[in-house]
């Protein structure tokens, strides 16, 4: 009889853990670009794989109604990683891409503690 541990491991990581609870801090710059345009950096903890983990973030992300492109930023020797979003401002909030992230298997993997908006515009040259 062969037992895979696999599955059991994945219920005690997702079954018996705690949602993560992490304000977000969110701020907004200027800078010159094409009028119109606004991304999000999000620093996103917790993702483990550049496969799974940013993989799962992207996917969920560009799910979402106003989001134009996701690029993830992993690193697995750092603390944290980001997700760049390019997303239309006037369709979806920056909190709600926060909450998107922070709210897969029900929060109980990634925190998103911070939120850089970039408002592009060529005024700001």
């Amino acid at each position: 009889m062969r037992i895979s541990i696999f599955p059991l491991l994945v219920f005690a990581i997702l079954g018996c853990s705690e949602p993560l609870n992490v304000n977000t801090i969110i701020t907004s710059i200027e800078a010159a670009g094409p009028d119109g345009k606004t991304s999000a950096k999000l620093e996103i903890q917790g993702m483990m794989c550049e496969v799974g983990c940013a993989a799962k973030v992207k996917k969920e992300l560009l799910e979402l109604e106003g989001v134009a492109s996701v690029i993830i930023d992993f690193d697995s020797e750092r603390q944290s990683d980001f997700a760049i979003v390019e997303y239309d401002e006037k369709a979806i909030k920056p909190e709600i891409l926060a909450s998107t992230v922070s709210g897969i298997a029900d929060g109980k993997l990634y925190g998103v503690p911070s939120v850089e908006i970039t408002n592009f515009s060529t005024e700001a040259e």
